[in-house]
């Protein structure tokens, strides 16, 4: 459903901070300056303890929601909403229109323009000026409830449309940022630091009985191309390599570049068997495949591949990459242009 996901934190741990801190504020100022305000009627007594516990439910909910993953959603999403009809019947059961009443609204607010998608936040703050319109509609004359409703609304409406621009463009700086830190660049592969979390996943998460392969393969003689046709050029074969082996990787496979020239593909579910075949048909086919350049010029190149396999040779990410390391070295020094696996000559 939709509202759920719009109304769900960008960022859980901080929104249990501050529903946690707010929900104490309101519950804090209320009890110690209630008695000391002014009143135009008798206390409803019953309607207060109602608000009470609806702050508190509000504080449960936000509990609840960090021990039961199903709740979380819904919890997060009546919340605010819970909170902001707390609000009014405080306001209502002390019959209190005073501003020093009304700036509660402007707490639900904060909550949604600062932690809220964009419509998750139009939806708090909506609440929250109807809210703060029906405690002045019910308790001040017309003229009256307009001037000080307008004042609030402004406020509520002003706060909301800055904070929610400002937590928008953060979100969007965080999200280019975590794409950055995920995927390189030149290539377009992934970067070593999701390989290294696919690869714990894969080893801990491996049900079947073929097991994970890694295959760390690099260009022979790279340097000699980039000396040749420049580094410009050697950035085109790596990023014609790199389309070549995402091309002929399986759905669920992992392609990394590991840094320089060096390339590493995962195969979760692989067995030794298939990920030496498949190793080989790379070997051959980056061979017989013309690199390309801008200028079109045509470039020859090969490549050199070690091979490993969990639980055959490794029982983790750091001895699986260390055996198909192991592996590539044995490949450059028997010759290059060709596949080694761990514990196999060359």
């Amino acid at each position: 459903m939709r509202f759920l996901v719009w109304m769900q934190p960008r960022d859980l741990q901080a929104g249990r901070r501050v529903v946690s801190a707010l929900s104490a504020i309101g519950l804090v100022v209320t009890l110690v300056f209630l008695p000391l305000s002014p009143h135009t009627g008798p206390i409803h007594t019953g309607a207060l303890i109602a608000a009470v516990v609806a702050l508190l439910l509000v504080s449960a909910l936000v509990v609840f929601a960090r021990y039961f993953h199903q709740a979380t959603r819904v919890a997060w999403a009546v919340s605010p909403f819970i909170a902001i009809a707390a609000i009014v019947v405080v306001d209502l059961a002390t019959h209190d229109a005073t501003v020093s009443a009304q700036i509660f609204f402007l707490f639900p607010t904060l909550y949604g323009a600062a932690l809220l998608p964009r419509p998750g936040a139009v939806l708090v703050t909506g609440a929250a000026i109807c809210g703060e319109l029906i405690v002045v509609a019910s308790q001040l004359p017309l003229e009256q409830a307009l001037v000080q409703g307008g004042y609030v609304v402004a406020a509520l409406a002003a706060t909301a449309a800055m904070l929610n621009g400002g937590g928008e463009r953060q979100a969007s700086l965080m999200a280019a940022l975590e794409h950055r830190a995920e995927v390189d660049p030149l290539t377009g592969l992934v970067t070593r630091w999701v390989f290294d979390a696919e690869t714990e996943n894969a080893l801990v998460n491996d049900v079947s009985e073929a097991g994970t392969s890694l295959i760390l393969l690099d260009i022979d003689r790279f340097k000699a191309i980039n000396d040749e046709y420049g580094h410009p050029g050697g950035d085109e074969v790596l990023v014609q390599l790199a389309d070549l082996l995402a091309l002929k990787s399986r759905r669920g496979d992992v392609v990394c570049r590991m840094g320089g020239d060096e390339v590493a593909l995962l195969l979760p579910g692989c067995s030794m068997d298939v990920a030496r075949r498949r190793a080989t048909e790379l070997v051959a086919e980056v061979r017989w495949h013309g690199f390309t350049l801008s200028d079109g010029t045509t470039v020859n190149v090969s490549i050199s591949a070690g091979l490993a396999h969990s639980p055959t040779h490794a029982l983790t990410a750091r001895t699986l990459y260390r055996a198909a390391d192991t592996a590539l070295y044995e490949a450059k020094r028997a010759g290059r242009d060709r596949v080694v696996e761990v514990g196999m000559p060359a």
